[in-house]
């Protein structure tokens, strides 16, 4: 019994410190990636809801997608706040900078 509670504990230590290692990772990617410009069209806003219990209160989170087309045809969707996802409109059409994942501004042309 001993021995498996030991093993559980090791398995999810390795999955808690690999988790840590991939995020740790993609950040130093995005941070060191070169800042791109790009003219785009804003095709797509979407909202990503999830809900937990926490105690007795019910908790929801909302994340904020925008996708974009690059005038060479690629799509390229990004996580953005609230209030980024509510100043723009499908069809809006500018200069989208970014790096890697990390959005980094729209300005309509």
């Amino acid at each position: 019994m001993g021995e498996d509670f030991e093993l559980v504990m090791i398995l999810a230590s390795i999955g808690i410190i690999g988790a840590f290692g991939y995020l740790v990772f993609n950040w130093v990617l995005n941070l060191t990636a070169i800042e791109v410009t790009e003219k785009a069209k804003l095709i797509g806003k979407d909202t990503e809801n999830a809900s937990h219990m926490n105690r007795d209160t019910l908790m929801t989170t909302t994340s904020y997608v925008m996708t974009f087309e690059a005038e060479g045809g690629e799509r390229i969707t990004f996580r953005v706040g609230r209030g980024v996802y509510h100043k723009y409109f499908i069809g809006d059409y500018g200069r989208l900078s970014y790096k890697r994942k990390w959005f980094r501004g729209f300005e309509r042309i």
